[in-house]
């Protein structure tokens, strides 16, 4: 077996149907052989009955018959009450074995005398003088030979007919695996490339074309996240060097005003403030690394329901997350409000938990909603002015959580929103903060959106017709 799996495909393919058609061509060659013998056999015993009928029906109306012998090669004896030969034309040495013949009942059988097979058939017939015996012989030498020389030309037929199917298989195996060949050498061709190449799919709906089709698909992910990856390389490059400039600057200027106690400490501080930029960029990097591993081990683990948080815990985590905010909305004099609408109760006129109920469950974790609402109400408290307004609304839908945020701030530009939720982007400066704070890295939505999709969900937001701008996430519940 180990062999076998150093064997290209087509081998293998051809080595197993011929082994399988050799199998069957045996039992084929065998199931022949035994109905030639079986038959070979009935044919002798007619033909010996054949044989002794004519004496059988003489001594069964006379008791002294008239004996005439048989024809050319039929060997038959019939032999007196006495255990006298009356006729005979057997060899001399079969006439030997009559003894136990004739003591025995009628019977058909075979016997060996000096090295030869003979069949023969023995039938007894009483009359008045008593009861006769008449023996029919035929050598056996020639159905061995009939059935030999069939057997011979079977097997030669088989040989041939195994070469032959052997031949074919090769040659279907190579025009059956010739698609694969040519994909083979597309995909080689497409690793040294980096266009938009794709494999051939063929028109046929075989196994070959659904691999194609899958290829292609892996493809274009690979391509995708490649993409991604590069870009967030180049605008992570690009986000770095601005604050690494910066503080080199910043660096460069203390050192010039050491004298300066007032002015020194004027520098230290802005460095301190592109430190803390570069840090939170690197914390926002982290987050995406960690959210995206994440979902990679959810999707390949089956037990991802039992990481399943209810809507009660995440709502808990919604007005701990709300209380962080407000610390930071206080010093802008920014009002954060918060609403959550449980599930509605069966056989109950309103929202209730418990009772008539089962409380919904999400893939979601406290720290993914913490995540959400500190992102998305934290952006929304950066963009207002003071004495803006902040609604945070957590609900249980029909088979959805949706976490919802409302401000009443400026909202953004309509080419923003079909980017907003992508890495390092930011809108104008109109509403500079809706997606970061000033001087923020531009992860912000894109961690609301990784976080929602790892929990199997959406995130997306509209600017409100009143004023404002409104961000969503729904979560579907675990069913």
């Amino acid at each position: 077996m180990r062999a076998l799996r150093l064997l290209s495909l087509r081998a293998r393919i051809t080595i197993g149907s011929t082994a399988i058609a050799a199998v069957v061509i045996v039992l084929l060659v065998t199931i022949v052989r035994l109905q030639v013998i079986s038959v070979v056999g009935n044919a002798t015993e007619t033909l010996l009955a054949a044989d002794a009928d004519p004496y059988v029906a003489a001594l069964e109306v006379d008791s002294a018959p008239n004996l005439r012998n048989p024809g050319n090669a039929q060997l038959v004896a019939v032999i007196s009450p006495s255990g006298h030969i009356e006729l005979s034309t057997m060899p001399e040495r079969v006439e030997r074995s009559f003894g136990s013949l004739t003591g025995a009942g009628p019977r058909t059988s075979s016997i060996t005398v000096g090295g030869s097979e003979y069949r023969v058939v023995v039938d007894h017939v009483t009359n008045s003088a008593g009861r006769w015996t008449v023996v029919a012989a035929r050598n056996a030498q020639a159905e061995r030979i009939v059935v030999d020389d069939l057997t011979t030309t079977l097997a030669v037929t088989g040989i041939s007919i195994l070469i032959a199917f052997g031949i074919a298989s090769w040659v279907l195996a190579t025009a059956a695996l010739r698609p694969v060949n040519r994909m083979r050498r597309e995909a080689e061709r497409l690793r040294g490339t980096s266009d938009r190449a794709v494999l051939p799919v063929g028109p046929a709906q075989d196994e070959l074309s659904s691999l194609a089709t899958t290829l292609n698909a892996f493809l274009a992910r690979t391509r995708q996240a490649t993409e991604r990856e590069r870009q967030m390389v180049s605008d992570a490059s690009h986000e770095l060097r601005t604050p690494l400039a910066i503080l080199t600057t910043q660096l460069d200027l203390a050192s010039l005003d050491t004298g300066d106690a007032s002015a020194l400490e004027g520098h230290i501080d802005r460095a301190k403030q592109s430190v803390a930029r570069l840090s939170r960029l690197a914390n926002d990097l982290l987050t995406l690394s960690r959210i995206e591993e994440s979902r990679l081990a959810d999707g390949a683990d089956d037990g991802a329901e039992a990481r399943t948080t209810s809507w009660s815990d995440l709502g808990d985590e919604v007005m701990a997350a709300v209380d962080r905010v407000r610390l930071i909305a206080g010093a802008k004099d920014v009002t954060v409000d918060f609403d959550l609408v449980p599930p509605i109760a069966v056989g109950g006129s309103g929202p209730g938990i418990g009772g008539g109920t089962v409380e919904p469950r999400y893939r979601l974790d406290t720290i993914g909603m913490a995540q959400l609402v500190t992102n998305i109400a934290g952006n929304a408290v950066a963009a207002l002015e003071p004495g803006g307004g902040i609604l945070v609304t957590w609900r249980a839908d029909a088979s959805v959580g949706v976490l919802q945020v409302t401000d009443d701030g400026p909202g953004v530009p309509d080419s923003f929103v079909e980017v907003a939720f992508d890495r390092f982007t930011r809108p104008d400066a109109a509403r500079r903060s809706v997606h970061t704070a000033p001087g923020g890295s531009g992860l912000g939505l894109a961690i609301v959106r990784a976080v929602a999709e790892r929990s199997g969900g959406t995130a997306y937001l509209r600017n409100v017709r009143s004023g404002g701008l409104e961000v969503t996430v729904t979560v579907p519940a675990v069913p």
